[in-house]
């Protein structure tokens, strides 16, 4: 605000003696907002949001930086490869992206927005944004065939690759139509980039989201062996509700919601 601290000070005791309330408490780690004070806070932010949607619709177009947390694999295999759109469509924003597997709470560790797999139903003022759709890829000439279709027989039979989330080999290939699934010799699970990786490498077939293996299959480097799929879970995104506020933290939501649909 480019105000310092005691001038807000002096800002508040007057407004305080103009409504003849008081807004705020003295705490040990510093001051709170009254009863009085949630109430009236509640009651003007509509208006003031209001006042700011208006005033930005007539600025400049959205500038600023935008704080994302997300999780490593989706960050490299989706959203990276799509962020020179971002910066072609609103030059004027940063993204700054924090990859890591750990839960945050954007609210107390202060994110624009966060972006995480979730197998199960979403918190609340989460949205869907990609579905997780779980497939059967493979290198290109790896997959055995018999009569122009996959074998699944002989695919059963090996070698496999199993990923760590998405350990469904059994419920693939009963899905998929084998009628008796043989124990299957799988190795120890790896994560979504070694998978991609040894699947590239021709080193089995791999159960994978669709959405993590997007650049090997607009590549070529892997190809879908059946449209058989198993959906489990997607990545929702949460955005920190002060900062929904902001232009650019909007125009990015809006965005990454258009790619996602594309």
């Amino acid at each position: 605000m480019n105000v310092t601290h005691s001038a807000i000070s002096r800002h508040v005791r007057g407004l305080e003696q103009r409504l003849n309330v008081h807004l705020f408490r003295a705490e040990n780690t510093g001051v709170a907002l009254t009863e009085t004070g949630r109430a009236y806070l509640a009651e003007i932010t509509p208006a003031l949001d209001r006042i700011a949607l208006a005033t930005e619709a007539l600025s400049v177009p959205p500038e600023g930086t935008v704080s994302l947390t997300t999780e490593n694999t989706i960050a490299q295999k989706w959203l990276v490869p799509r962020l020179g759109k971002l910066k072609a469509r609103h030059p004027g924003i940063t993204l700054r992206l924090s990859v890591t597997t750990e839960i945050m709470d954007i609210e107390a560790h202060d994110f624009d927005m966060g972006l995480r797999y979730l197998r199960s139903e979403p918190p609340a003022g989460t949205e869907l944004l990609l579905p997780s759709r779980v497939r059967a890829y493979a290198a290109p000439g790896f997959a055995p065939m018999r009569n122009g279709e996959l074998d699944l027989a002989a695919l059963a039979a090996g070698p496999l690759i199993e990923e760590a989330t998405f350990r469904f080999w059994p419920d693939w290939f009963a899905k998929a139509g084998l009628r008796d699934v043989p124990k299957l010799e799988l190795p120890h699970p790896l994560s979504a980039i070694l998978a991609i990786q040894s699947a590239v490498s021709g080193l089995g077939a791999v159960l994978m989201d669709r959405n993590l293996c997007e650049p090997e299959r607009l590549s070529g480097a892997l190809v879908e062996l059946s449209p058989v799929e198993i959906p489990f879970g997607g990545y929702y995104l949460t955005v920190n509700r002060r900062a929904g506020r902001r232009k650019a933290v909007r125009a990015v939501r809006q965005w990454l919601i258009e790619q996602s649909a594309a």
